[in-house]
């Protein structure tokens, strides 16, 4: 599993022959194999002085003492993963053809704007969705504007709609817009037969625990699911990519 090393390499100004190398011993933390210094530096054509090197860089006290820290943080990320029984059950019952059908269409429009529209407490979340979005390559777009949607000005390929009813005026007329102009759409709503989930290519339908409270004055966990279920979809694009 290739790691992103990006800020730790942005750090401890790693160059590229570092960076190289310390992707080499995640790999090797990731098998839980461990290499003495010789031999790790044989398998990677590099020399023990460097591996020294690197991990003095790093902040670590030798070789060994890296090795044993990375073989800790990888077991983390081994645990972390084996808690996403736990996520997908606060999510609830997705199919995972739909998620699969979310990568499909990601993959589709690798290249393409991707605009979200999300208003009221969802424009939190579409802001979300942007940033993250972002920082993954692709070119994603915040936006409410109808004209923007109404003659598709930016040419683009996707729209993701967040609402919690699924009915709200103002993101009903730019997804109907989207669907006149054969854009894809995917909806995240609470709302299972609304309109804007019936319009929608691909729709993931998550619990709203408060239905009557338009106003959202009491608990509704239905943004954290949304931000929850985004998260796991990006995991998974991120593993396959």
């Amino acid at each position: 599993m290739k790691h992103d090393i990006y800020k730790l390499a942005e750090q401890y100004h790693l160059n590229e022959s570092e960076q190289q190398m310390f992707q080499s011993l995640l790999e090797a933390a990731d098998q839980n194999i461990q290499y003495s210094v010789r031999e790790f530096a044989a398998r990677n054509y590099v020399s023990p002085a460097a591996l020294i090197r690197l991990s003095k860089k790093m902040g670590y006290t030798g070789y060994t003492d890296m090795v044993y820290r990375l073989g800790f943080l990888v077991q983390n990320e081994i645990n972390n993963k084996n808690h996403e029984s736990d996520i997908t059950a606060f999510i609830g019952e997705i199919p995972f053809e739909k998620m699969n059908r979310f990568l499909e269409l990601l993959k589709k429009h690798r290249h393409n704007p991707i605009l979200i529209t999300g208003t009221g407490f969802c424009a939190p979340l579409r802001d979300f969705f942007v940033r993250k979005l972002l920082v993954m390559g692709y070119c994603a777009i915040g936006s409410n504007n109808y004209e923007v949607y109404e003659g598709n000005a930016l040419s683009a390929g996707m729209v993701i709609a967040i609402s919690k009813s699924g009915t709200t005026d103002t993101i009903i007329k730019p997804v109907r817009d989207a669907c006149a102009h054969g854009i894809d759409v995917v909806a995240f709503t609470g709302g299972a037969h609304s309109m804007i989930a019936d319009m929608a290519e691909l729709s993931f339908v998550l619990l709203d625990d408060k239905i009557l409270d338009d106003r959202n004055l009491t608990a509704n966990y239905f943004y954290a699911r949304v931000l929850i279920l985004f998260e796991y979809l990006m995991d998974m694009t991120w593993e396959t990519e």
